[in-house]
């Protein structure tokens, strides 16, 4: 085979390509986990309701954490499936504080209105 230039060796490559390595994928549900996770922190100011989704998101994180550490060479560490898991515990904190707010009211409301002040009302 003739080839168009003086001498075809000079533009080859006398080796091969290094191997690129080969990057793991992120577990699954570490993206939801980060979703769930900022949707419930971020919607809590917006509108009370997405924060009842905070306990999912550390949840899944959680799960998505357990299982790349137990399987290393098919998932990668995601920094997604640990920001899930921390915003979900805020999220899981501030629900838990907001209950405990609804309950401190619900029952101070009940008092007040059982308690006789005694001036006939």
């Amino acid at each position: 085979m003739t080839s168009p230039y003086p001498n075809p060796h000079v533009y080859q490559h006398p080796y091969p390509y290094a191997p690129q390595p080969v990057r793991l994928p992120a577990h699954p549900r570490a993206t939801t986990a980060m979703v769930l996770g900022i949707v419930g922190v971020a919607g809590f100011f917006v509108l009370l309701v997405p924060i009842l989704v905070s306990p999912l998101a550390w949840y899944f994180g959680a799960v998505a954490e357990r299982e790349a550490e137990r399987h290393p060479t098919r998932y990668r560490h995601a920094g997604e499936a640990r920001t899930g898991m921390v915003l979900g515990m805020i999220g899981t904190a501030i629900l838990g504080f907001a209950l405990l707010m609804l309950f401190v009211a619900g029952t101070l409301i009940l008092v007040s209105q059982r308690h006789d002040a005694g001036y006939g009302t």
